[in-house]
Order: C-alpha cells, then sequence, then structure tokens
C-alpha cells in the first residue's frame, strides 16, 4: 500500500519558490539556509516620537521581497510557514534572551476593508505566531485602524506622515512592563510612529519595543 502515497507524492511534487528546484516543502533547504544564513540578531536603536530599542530579522533583499510580495499581495499564505520557522529560529538564537521581560505582543493594525479582501493581516498573522511560540500574550483587540488609506508603498515619505494622522483607535488601555510592537516591514517608521502614540496615549507600559520582519528603509 506504500505505494499509493509514493504516487501521489510523485504526481504533486512541488518546486521551491525561489530556486524552481523540486522540493518536499514550499522552499528548499539550501535556499532556507540562504534566508537563515540572512537573519539579523543585532539590536539596533530608532528614532520615533522617541527612541526605541528596535528589531529586525531581514533586509529587503530580492528574494525576501518577493516572498513577502506573495504574501501581502497575491494572498499566499503558503509562504507563511517559511517565516514562521524563521521567527522561531531567530528567537531561539539569542533574541528571546535579549526579551525575556516581553509581557506583551502588538501588531500594526491593518483595516477592516483591507482585512476582508486579503483574508489577514500579515503582521498579526505573523506577530500571533510569535505570541504561541513564546506564550506572550498578544494586545490585538485593544486597538483597530479606523481609517483607510491607499498602500503606504506608493506614497513620498511626506504623504505617508500625513495619510497616517489619526488612523488608529484604541479600544482598551494595554497594561504592561515591556510591550513588543511587531510590524512586517520598516521604511520611513510614520506608522509605527502614528501607531506607538496612539498606544501610549492612554496606556501603562514601561518599555516599548520594536520588531519587523524586513527593514527596507
Amino acid at each position: 500500500m506504500e505505494i499509493i502515497p509514493k504516487i501521489i507524492k510523485l504526481l504533486f511534487k512541488q518546486s521551491c519558490l525561489l530556486c524552481r528546484q523540486s522540493s518536499d516543502n514550499v522552499t528548499c533547504e539550501y535556499c532556507f539556509r540562504g534566508l537563515v544564513s540572512d537573519l539579523n540578531f543585532n539590536k539596533q536603536t530608532i528614532e520615533l516620537d522617541c527612541e526605541y530599542d528596535y528589531y529586525y530579522l531581514l533586509n529587503y533583499s530580492a528574494e525576501v521581497k518577493y516572498l513577502l510580495k506573495k504574501l501581502k499581495f497575491h494572498k499566499d499564505l503558503l509562504v507563511e510557514p517559511i517565516f514562521e520557522r524563521l521567527i522561531s529560529l531567530w528567537w531561539q538564537n539569542s533574541i528571546g534572551k535579549e526579551l525575556d521581560s516581553v509581557d506583551a505582543i502588538a501588531a500594526v493594525p491593518s483595516h477592516k476593508f483591507r482585512y476582508l479582501y486579503r483574508g489577514f493581516n500579515q503582521a498579526e498573522l505573523l506577530a500571533n505566531r510569535l505570541s504561541q511560540y513564546t506564550n506572550i500574550p498578544p494586545t490585538f483587540t485593544n486597538y483597530e485602524r479606523t481609517k483607510y488609506t491607499k498602500p503606504q508603498s506608493k506614497s513620498s515619505k511626506k504623504n505617508r506622515i500625513d495619510q497616517i494622522k489619526g488612523v488608529f483607535k484604541l479600544n482598551k488601555p494595554i497594561q504592561a512592563k515591556h510591550l513588543v510592537v511587531f510590524d512586517d516591514v520598516l521604511t520611513t517608521g510614520s506608522t509605527l510612529k502614528e501607531f506607538i502614540q496612539t498606544v501610549k496615549k492612554e496606556s501603562l507600559v514601561d518599555k516599548i519595543s520594536i520588531i519587523t520582519l524586513v527593514r527596507a528603509g
């Protein structure tokens, strides 16, 4: 009876998303090891409304850009496990020890129209995986994005700042000693800045750190 699973596997053999070679997974091990070798484990700081500790996993390489585009704009959830594996390896390596005081996770929310179109918010999806992996509680219901804006990637830096003003609403104050704010991509930081300022207005948070999957700016 083992012949049937072998035939099915042969007929539906998939290829690596990056190199197109035959692979048992979404990416072959060679391409995945390439992504792992590019993981960033260095803490940085970023200046928004004030200075924050900032961590990111990957630079905006051609491979990462392609995978992120597949997830965000083609709604290809087969890409999500790749990023999930990278996040777990990244956290295991050293970042988890550095952020061991974190007791809450937030993710930059998307507007309900974009959520309905895409079926998910990629930042929240990945932040939720991090929450499940680390057992750090999420705070996703504490806030929302109330105003719809066109994709920030198509706007200039000045227009991004103008468009993002007042788009977030805090439904319930967040109480945390150390809150991590997660987003998928950092470019100008205008969206992160506006979201963090909204959270800080009424929340009781001692410290905020920022994690993004990718740094593009």
